[in-house]
């Protein structure tokens, strides 16, 4: 078996890519915000015919630019509106990444090394569900990656080849999610350049092709729009950009250690392996090629971390930038300890018990929520997550032998280890976990999901194809649009909330009310339509609606 894969190694990435990252990709409603937010920007397109301008409910939608919507309409295109066509991009860009990464690891260290790196994406928590959702940061950031990959080609050969492939790079990223990235790369060169004392490594001329080059690629779209449109788009795309930094968007202030505490429990156990890899000192002299690729994955790596920790709106996936670098000095650590030039620590093993221990446990204890529930409730305070809560699960009763499972292999790996099997143990447990972490998705998230969002959703699916408004009130949300289907109303007052409440509405319009917020929201033109969960579900009919015979309960 082991001659048959490194025989065929690059087709077996890519058969292993496609078998992790693309089955499951529609067992769970998209989420709200990320999620739900960008496959309706795309189905906008679809309903539209604009694919030029980025558009929620209809409206321009100054935060993203366009590509990865593009991506989404095509798969809405091929394989109808729903969610696994909101998520495939994703997954092709999972294989595509495998591969790269996959790639890079064979021409400057080892097949071994190079099969390792990709295990530890695939078996990592985070990073291999990563690929299997909608969110656009697994495309921006493999062009971010890209990028600093080819600055470390040019490091070792200055060409102007090398320069305007990392220019095309960026400009793709910045059509992708926006300007950090040329931020992210900007830090890397001038943090190499101070390390090597500032002894110019670069020509000028280069520098100014990978400039042009960016502004090319990004141009094909900002120019038309602004051509079009003006400079609206591009002024407050700017503006959001820099609010993100100086000001946390509502919910997503956290503290500083958001990010490393993120970073060590979701990246497991990849997470644990690389720890000596990220705090080794004499990494930062720079010598043979291959130190200096380390070196280019530290820099991304610390840059990207240091920078989001100080940004004051902290997201999970913002600092999903480090999963790649990390992933790397992982699987670097591994194939070191196996040429017996690293040990490792006592504490390296007792982390990974220690984390493998506390999520095993978490999937042992979910399935039995609705069991103690009540016992709960007295200690929850918010009067929406208790009413969520009271939402029946549907467990079935056997998805916490998966967790069991889980904790066995934890216990059993970690007896290895310290019997000085640390290879052995850490290649089984990858393999193992990019198995179980699929199968997690598809029996814990769609039961999470009804306690979440789900009285919600089920909702909004029950307004499919009719000629109605779809609104949330005291809640910020997407999903009334997608999963409602709202299709492009003429009347300009269509997203105008007070007209929707209060004004002479020619469609009955249909709201969706967190039961926490109905006081501020909720008049007596309104008819309750029922509750479930944290939701309360109303209609506002129409002056010539039938719906007005109906009695409020």
């Amino acid at each position: 078996m082991r001659n048959v894969i490194q025989k065929y190694d690059t087709y077996f990435v890519a058969l292993w890519g496609i078998l992790l990252f693309i089955p499951f990709l529609g067992s769970v409603h998209l989420f709200d915000w990320d999620e739900v937010n960008f496959a309706e920007s795309a189905r906008e397109m679809l309903v539209s015919g604009n694919y030029q301008r980025v558009t929620i409910n209809f409206l321009p939608f100054m935060e993203k630019p366009p590509l990865f919507f593009w991506l989404q309409a095509l798969s809405m295109k091929l394989f109808g509106v729903n969610e696994f066509a909101a998520r495939l991009p994703n997954a092709i860009v999972g294989i595509v990444t495998l591969l790269f990464v996959f790639q890079i690891g064979k021409k400057w260290f080892s097949t071994r090394l190079a099969l390792l790196w990709v295990l530890m994406i695939t078996g990592s928590l985070t990073p291999h569900l990563y690929y299997k959702t909608g969110i656009i940061d697994p495309l921006y950031n493999l062009f971010i990656f890209a990028a600093i990959y080819r600055m470390f080609l040019y490091v070792l050969n200055p060409t102007a080849k090398h320069a305007v492939i990392m220019g095309t790079f960026l400009g793709f990223a910045i059509i992708t999610k926006g300007p950090v990235a040329v931020l992210v790369t900007l830090l890397c060169f001038f943090i190499y350049w101070s390390l090597q004392k500032f002894k110019r490594f670069f020509e000028y001329q280069h520098l100014l092709y990978v400039v042009l080059s960016a502004l090319g690629v990004s141009a094909l779209w900002f120019g038309p729009e602004t051509l079009q449109n003006g400079p609206k788009f591009l002024l407050e795309f700017i503006k959001y950009q820099i609010d993100l930094f100086v000001n946390p968007v509502a919910g997503h202030g956290q503290p500083f250690y958001y990010h490393p505490v993120v970073l060590l429990l979701g990246c497991f156990p990849a997470s644990v392996f690389a720890m000596p890899m990220l705090f080794k000192r004499n990494l930062l002299e720079f010598g043979s090629e291959k130190q200096v690729l380390i070196n280019f994955m530290l820099l991304l790596f610390w840059v990207v971390l240091i920078l989001f920790s100080i940004v004051e709106t902290k997201i999970v996936h913002y600092s999903s930038l480090c999963y790649l670098p990390l992933t790397f000095l992982a699987a670097q650590f591994m194939d070191q300890w196996q040429e017996a030039k690293l040990k490792c620590y006592s504490f390296q093993i007792i982390l990974f018990g220690t984390i493998g221990i506390i999520l095993s446990t978490i999937f042992i204890v979910l399935p039995e929520v609705d069991y103690f529930k009540s016992e709960l409730l007295p200690y929850i305070k918010d009067e929406f997550a208790k009413a969520s809560l009271m939402v029946e699960g549907n467990w079935l009763g056997y998805e916490g032998v998966l967790g069991i499972l889980l904790l066995t292999m934890v216990l059993y790996y970690v007896v290895m280890m310290f019997r000085k099997q640390l290879y052995t143990a850490g290649l089984r447990f990858l393999i193992f976990n990019s198995f179980v972490i699929p199968c997690l998705l598809v029996l814990f998230a769609p039961k999470i999901e009804r306690y979440s969002q789900g009285p919600a959703i089920q909702f909004f699916e029950s307004l499919q194809a009719k000629d109605v408004y779809v609104e949330t009130l005291g809640y910020k949300s997407y999903a009334q649009y997608f999963y409602s289907r709202t299709p492009q109303h003429t009347n300009s007052n269509a997203s105008n909330t007070q007209w929707l409440l209060s004004g002479q509405t020619d469609k009955d319009a249909y709201f969706s009310v967190h039961c926490n917020n109905t006081q501020d929201h909720v008049n007596s033109s309104m008819i309750e339509l029922k509750r479930e969960g944290g939701f309360i579900f109303y209609v506002r009919p129409a002056a010539d609606s039938t719906l007005k015979s109906i009695v409020k309960p």
